[in-house]
Order: C-alpha cells, then structure tokens, then sequence
C-alpha cells in the first residue's frame, strides 16, 4: 500500500466486508434459527461491521482490518449478548475462516 492512501481502499474495503458479514450471518441464521430476522442481523452484524468498517477506515488494508475486526467484533458481540462461553472460540474461528473467505476475493474482483 505503498502508494495507495487509505481513502481509495476504504470503500473497498467496507464494501467487501459488508458483503462478508452479511452473507455469514444470514447462513447462521438460517442454519441455527431457520429464518432470518432484524435481531439477528443487529446481534450479528452490527458489531462485527463496526469493528470491520473502524478498521478499514483506519489501516486500508485487508488483513489488519480481517483480523482485527472480526476479532474485535466477536469480543463485542460477546460482550454486548452475555455470552462467555468457550464455544465463542468457535464462534471465532468459523467467522474468520468464512469472512476471510469471502471478503478475500471480493475485495480482488472490486480492485485495489
């Protein structure tokens, strides 16, 4: 990103994320709820897109912003929904995995 100033990544960035984290929490909806429902998407979405979307803004790179926001958005939503339970881990892996990718390819077809 030697070049490259964080404004032209941003909106790439969020717009991959977005896509990611929307596609992972309606998959988990549908696989554990059956349906899918504007609680679910604020309980799931809401702060893994926040932590996502601070942290486009401020690195403009993938991996940082991969790493750090689905992580920090776990913690958040750990937090935020009481649940301080081991399979949260889980929880984490899984979303790192898919989010990654998916987000991944979507920010390539985009274009740095």
């Amino acid at each position: 990103m030697s070049d490259t100033k964080v404004s032209d990544t941003f909106p790439k960035l969020a717009v991959a994320g977005t896509l990611a984290i929307l596609l992972f929490a309606t998959i988990g909806q549908l696989s554990h709820d059956h349906h899918v429902s504007v609680g679910g998407y604020a309980a799931d979405v809401l702060p893994l897109l926040a932590a996502w979307i601070v942290l486009a803004r401020t690195t403009g790179r993938f991996v940082p912003t991969w790493l750090g926001g689905v992580t920090i958005g776990v913690v958040i939503r750990m937090v935020v929904l009481g649940h301080y339970h081991w399979n949260e881990l889980a929880f984490l892996a899984v979303s790192l995995v898919f989010i990654g990718l998916v987000a991944w390819p979507a920010w390539k077809i985009i274009g740095r």
